[in-house]
């Protein structure tokens, strides 16, 4: 309080993020509301960066609920602030974050009718034969797809 700077830590264990701002809320000048060249390309950057995240953990690291856990708090703890900017911000992330999540759902959910469909195709086209190479292997994928989708419904 004597420095003018509200502090706020947020638990993403192991670690301890401690994030300051100025206490002076009637400053409305915050990176995502300036005006100019440099700053929109800050704020359309910001956006990128959560929509690139989400979709480089898309095969991974998205459905272990540690990374997202810890982001949502995050968001939630910043959302809760007295600070309109941490309060804006967070919002703004967290709409990205929901529209790259929901995304990556749909374009699953394209794979899995896509996959089925293929896997039905194939298997009208060989009738009562035995199966052969492509069958099974449309059928691993049709398994990995619909393997992945039960994870992200969860």
């Amino acid at each position: 309080q004597e420095t003018g700077l509200q502090y706020k830590k947020f638990m993403a264990y192991p670690w301890i993020l401690t994030v300051t701002w100025p206490v002076d809320t009637d400053n409305e000048d915050y990176p995502l509301i300036r005006t100019g060249p440099y700053w929109k390309k800050f704020k359309a950057n910001f956006c990128e960066f959560i929509a690139v995240l989400v979709q480089q953990c898309q095969c991974s690291i998205l459905y272990d609920s540690y990374l997202m856990d810890t982001i949502i708090s995050l968001l939630t703890g910043l959302a809760d602030s007295m600070v309109r900017a941490f309060r804006h911000t967070s919002t703004l992330a967290a709409m990205k974050l929901l529209t790259a999540v929901v995304s990556i759902h749909l374009n699953l959910d394209v794979n899995k009718h896509n996959a089925q469909r293929l896997y039905e195709v194939e298997k009208k086209r060989i009738g009562g034969k035995r199966t052969n190479y492509r069958l099974d292997q449309l059928e691993r994928k049709r398994k990995e797809v619909r393997k992945v989708s039960f994870m992200g419904d969860v």
